[in-house]
């Protein structure tokens, strides 16, 4: 279970740079007052955050990454400089790149199920992390086919990495109605599922609205791929 410590120990500090996040052993540590007993001080809280920060950057960089190599050369010519009177985005992306994405999902939940099935809490979450962090890749790289202004003028990382936040915070919220905590470890488990599964969505709307009356599109097989309700290898689309 995490949470959230602030590192100058008062309450009401609640800027970004007071909080980290923290394990329940390690937020002990830091209640330990002075003398040899205390384990995690002031600097050492810093240097963790620091770390986990940079990792979580890697990790959502690597996402990216992945989602931009399904995309293929299509990517280059989307990412030459325009005119400045004409907005930075194509209006549909191609079909090549939608149509993969059914079987990229396959291969990132193929990747992730033995450490589900460990049955260890820790590298459950974290694999599930891990898969949030590649479905926000996707949503990043279609999010280049919309209009900037569709954002609230921030940038497409920013933006969906506060919308993904949001969703925790509403599934941990709602999952533990007698306060943090209250929930076990087992909540980490069950909120980074419910997440996941608004990725999955969130991806899908993207996809049918990107789309929009493209006749080449395979409306009623693409769906039923994604949820892998049907095999990937049921329908062949059309590139």
């Amino acid at each position: 279970m995490i949470q959230i410590h602030h590192v100058d120990e008062d309450p009401n500090n609640n800027g970004f740079s007071n909080l980290a996040v923290l394990c329940m052993e390690c937020h002990n540590d830091t209640q330990l007052k002075g003398g040899f007993g205390r384990k995690l001080n002031e600097a050492l809280v810093i240097k963790y955050k620091d770390e986990w920060l940079e990792r979580v950057k890697r990790r959502r960089n690597l996402a990216d990454e992945m989602a931009l190599k399904r995309h293929g050369g299509g990517i280059e010519t989307m990412a030459k400089q325009k005119s400045a009177d004409e907005e930075e985005f194509s209006r549909e992306p191609p079909l090549s790149y939608i149509n993969s994405l059914p079987a990229f999902k396959a291969e990132l939940l193929k990747h992730a199920q033995p450490e589900w099935d460990s049955g260890v809490t820790a590298r459950m979450v974290q694999a599930s992390y891990d898969y949030i962090d590649a479905l926000q890749g996707i949503l990043v790289t279609l999010a280049r086919y919309y209009s900037s202004k569709q954002f609230d003028g921030k940038s497409p990382q920013e933006f969906f990495s506060e919308v993904i936040a949001s969703r925790f915070a509403w599934h941990r919220t709602h999952s533990e109605p007698h306060g943090p905590g209250t929930g076990g470890t087992i909540i980490n488990v069950i909120c980074s599922g419910n997440v996941m599964a608004d990725g999955e969505r969130m991806v899908e709307d993207m996809v049918m609205s990107l789309v929009g009356y493209n006749d080449e599109f395979d409306w009623k097989g693409w769906p039923l791929r994604w949820r892998r309700e049907i095999s990937n290898e049921s329908i062949h689309p059309t590139s």
